[in-house]
């Protein structure tokens, strides 16, 4: 019997299920009126790009990388607040660096300077209660609310939906209708169709995303140390490295048979928990835009991959998470012959010399203006093209080639008539109402039969109202206080509301807004 279990498609599941969106552990602290913790001496004079406190005041108070700290001194009694953007041991102590200008002269061991990290939940060890605790109570709240309202205030992917299809009239276009047919989906405010694909009596047929097929040999241990490597069209890319024998989670596994190796190799790029598979980064690295540009973009935040029996035995699709033609520029390639890669569209080139950065070949007519291309042997990545050059280039396996063929492989989406005719657009193959989640199909639409629509899609409210974020809040608040037996978190006094009835409060305001915001599904 397997240890992990081959499902096929993910379930149904918050994009990032370890993120707190809903709320935050500080305004949880600020709900309680629980304050930060003590100003500790600086241990050695300040630099200008860090302050250092002791390794006792580091452990015991807690600070962390995205941390805000007040520094204040005798020469600057209201001090200054900075972000905190690395944490490193040195002969003078720990030091909390920063950026941005700081007069450090004013913040010396003779001026008393003090720090104070403004965080009233941290990782020290001086409370019960920390800061890793609160984000967990905060992450099970955010599923209860999800659970009891029925909708989402963050993104959630929904990997495999089907979809019966009938048009609910004679099949043709009508006057009031410029559409053959619908299929509501099960979940509205639908953010991105990351796939659509449609039933056609052999094979499903994707029309929204661009998608790449890779099928595996029936002996799959004769791919030990093979590589499929993928870029997203901007130059970078990711290698998927094939492991024989080895429990690597940065690596997919070919030691037993192809369905096995397929599920893992799906389970690498979609980064699965359930199997502890590591994130793997492109290469060079560019970062996703949350604000602060400090998050690597990954493979599973491009691609998305399924192995299932929907695709055939030993067979795993990878669609682009950009939505329909955009996804047209990633490309892929394998150093493995026995590797076939199909539903893709495959271009070839003569080399006619390689050095340096360039590789000179006939023609790129066709290849993707940034991406990688394989000569069987060697795997390279470059950043732009000409009429007879690939510029920009950097190895990613082997060598630059100097002579011979070479060959890419470019994701596709299977419109009407084509990239050039077809598009996700009214009048043209489909159109999404988003709000509702109903696909409205024109040009393109499958068979009429049952579980005939497959989609995967990102669904959600794109705003986070502050009713929902005061009720999480709340809840997380009540957990915390029901859970108050070995740390003191609010001193009562005589004059204050006590505990129980706190805990009372808030239930209330919780059970009159939350009803509000559950969703009802009605059929006629």
């Amino acid at each position: 019997m397997p240890v992990v279990f081959s499902p096929g498609e993910p379930e149904t599941r918050p994009l990032d299920p370890t993120a707190t969106v809903y709320t935050t552990a500080q305004k949880v602290a600020d709900l309680l009126d629980i304050g930060p913790s003590e100003a500790v001496l600086v241990s050695a004079d300040s630099v200008s790009d860090g302050v250092f406190i002791t390794g006792g005041d580091y452990r015991n108070d807690g600070y962390a990388v995205g941390d805000t700290i007040l520094i204040y001194s005798d020469a600057d009694p209201l001090g200054v607040e900075k972000t905190i953007t690395a944490i490193t041991s040195s002969a003078s102590g720990v030091k909390l660096a920063f950026t941005g200008g700081f007069t450090h002269a004013d913040y010396q061991v003779a001026d008393n300077a003090y720090v104070q990290n403004q965080a009233s939940f941290t990782n020290g060890r001086t409370r019960g209660l920390t800061k890793s605790k609160v984000d967990k109570v905060i992450m099970k709240m955010q599923d209860k609310i999800d659970n009891i309202t029925h909708n989402a205030w963050r993104p959630y992917l929904v990997s495999a939906e089907y979809v019966n299809f009938d048009t609910y009239k004679p099949y043709r276009r009508r006057y009031y209708t410029d559409y053959v047919g619908t299929a509501p989906l099960l979940f509205r405010n639908v953010q991105q169709v990351l796939r659509l694909e449609l039933w056609q009596g052999a094979d499903y047929r994707e029309i929204g995303a661009a998608e790449a097929r890779i099928k595996l040999p029936d002996d799959v241990r004769s791919l030990d140390n093979k590589t499929i490597v993928l870029s997203p069209g901007n130059g970078t890319a990711v290698t998927l490295q094939a492991i024989k024998d080895s429990n690597s989670t940065g690596a997919w596994e070919v030691s037993f048979d192809k369905v096995s190796s397929a599920q893992n190799l799906a389970d690498l790029i979609n980064k699965e928990d359930r199997v502890n598979k590591a994130e793997l980064n492109f290469s060079p690295a560019f970062y996703l835009e949350d604000g602060d540009g400090t998050s690597k973009v990954s493979v599973h935040n491009e691609f998305l991959a399924s192995a299932n029996a929907d695709y055939g035995t030993g067979t795993v699709k990878v669609t682009s998470m950009r939505p329909t033609k955009a996804g047209e520029i990633c490309s892929i390639v394998t150093n493995s012959s026995d590797i076939t890669i199909s539903q893709t569209t495959r271009n070839t080139a003569t080399v006619a010399s390689g050095g340096g950065s360039t590789v000179t070949v006939d023609t790129t007519d066709g290849f993707a203006k940034a991406g990688v291309f394989t000569d069987g042997t060697n795997i390279i990545r470059y950043t732009d093209t000409n009429a007879t050059q690939f510029t920009g280039c950097a190895t990613v396996v082997g060598s630059l080639p100097s002579s011979g063929t070479i060959t890419q492989d470019l994701f596709q989406v299977d419109l009407q008539g084509g990239s050039s005719s077809g598009d996700q657009a009214r009048l043209r193959d489909w159109w999404l109402d988003h709000e509702m989640g109903i696909i409205y199909f024109n040009n393109s639409y499958p068979f009429f039969e049952w579980n005939a629509i497959k989609v995967a899609y990102i669904y959600g409210e794109r705003y986070l109202e502050k009713a929902i974020e005061d009720v999480c809040t709340k809840m997380v608040a009540i957990e915390l206080l029901m859970a108050d037996d070995r740390s003191v978190l609010i001193p009562e006094g005589t004059q204050n509301i006590d505990v129980a009835s706190k805990v009372q409060l808030y239930q209330a305001d919780i059970d009159r807004t939350l009803p509000k915001y559950i969703e009802m599904v009605v059929f006629e």
